[in-house]
Order: C-alpha cells, then structure tokens, then sequence
C-alpha cells in the first residue's frame, strides 16, 4: 500500500493563482473580440497608413504626383521589363481598368528600367491608363515594397488598404476592387 506525503494531493491540481490569471486573460481577450466586432464594421474609412508623397516621372518628360488622384480609388502597380509576372499580369490589368473606368484610378509604375524597354512594354500590352516612372525606386522604397510585381490599392482618403507582392489575375485584382471600394 502507498501513501502520499502528509499535505500533498496524489493528484496534479493548478494552483489558483494560475486559474485567476488564466480567467482574467480569457475575459479581457473575449472583451477585445466583442469591441472589435462592435466597432469594426462601422467605419467610415478604411484604416491604413497613410500613402507616401512621392513624385514620378511621366513618360513624356512632366511629373506625376499621387496627390493628382486625390479623393478616388486608385490601383497603383508596379511592374518592370524584365519582370515577368508583370508582363503577364498587365493584360488583365488592361481589361479591369477598361470595366472600372471613371470608377476607379489606375497608375502603372515602371520600376528602375531602361526607358526603350519600359515603352517597347507598353506599345506590346496597350495598356491606356496613366504610366509613370520610378528610376531609381526612391518610390517603390517610400511604400515599403519587396517584391515585384508590388500592387497597391488607395483609398479615396489617402491611406493603404492593401499593398501586395505577386502576380494579380484580372480575377483576383477586380475581387479586390469590389471588396476595397464598391461601397464608395
């Protein structure tokens, strides 16, 4: 027959100090959740950092500013000659642009490219809206990008919803226009 030591249970038990903390963590998380659930889907503008002041160059020869698509939705996309997800990318760009003209403010930025290569790019996927050009990526740096392709979807406030690396379908980049800006 086995006996335990006088004062010790045979079974494991957590001390209460344990359970109060425990207890404590749990209603403040499920407190959290319910403030959040709450007041999330009230808000009037998206929540985002806001987009950095930046200065392209045009194509022909002037400057382009952010600020020149203040107060609508804007898709910026960065792309390059020799990047190929971009160039795969930029047809659906094209068709989604042409479905949301007047609706939503499209502005594609070459990134650090040889100017002849970025044009040749543009005659061969004709695209038509907006295109500057960001020689030395002091812009695709201002966003805090990493990746090419890098998409950036802007409220009409002036702040980030989304900025995201990789290859878009024209599916996946309308989906996103829907969701960020059809309440607009």
């Amino acid at each position: 027959m086995t006996s335990t030591p006088a004062g010790k249970c045979s079974r494991s038990r957590v001390p209460r100090g344990r359970w109060a903390w425990g207890a404590l963590v749990a209603v403040v998380v499920v407190a959290a959740i319910a403030v959040f659930a709450a007041t999330g889907s009230e808000q009037d503008e998206p929540i985002g950092p806001p987009v950095p002041e930046v200065m392209l160059q045009g194509f022909d020869g002037g400057t382009v500013s952010l600020d020149d698509f203040a107060g609508q939705p804007l898709v910026v996309n960065f792309w390059a000659s020799w990047c190929v997800p971009c160039l795969a990318e930029m047809p659906g760009f094209e068709r989604v642009h042409q479905q949301h003209q007047g609706e939503v403010a499209f502005l594609g930025v070459n990134l650090a490219d040889d100017p002849g290569a970025a044009e040749a790019v543009l005659e061969q996927t004709g695209i038509t809206y907006p295109v500057a050009r960001d020689p030395d990526g002091s812009a695709f740096e201002a966003f805090q990008a990493f990746g090419m392709p890098t998409t950036v979807f802007i409220s009409p406030q002036g702040t980030i919803v989304e900025l995201y690396t990789g290859e878009l379908s024209a599916e996946a980049l309308a989906e996103r226009i829907d969701r960020y800006f059809s309440d607009l």
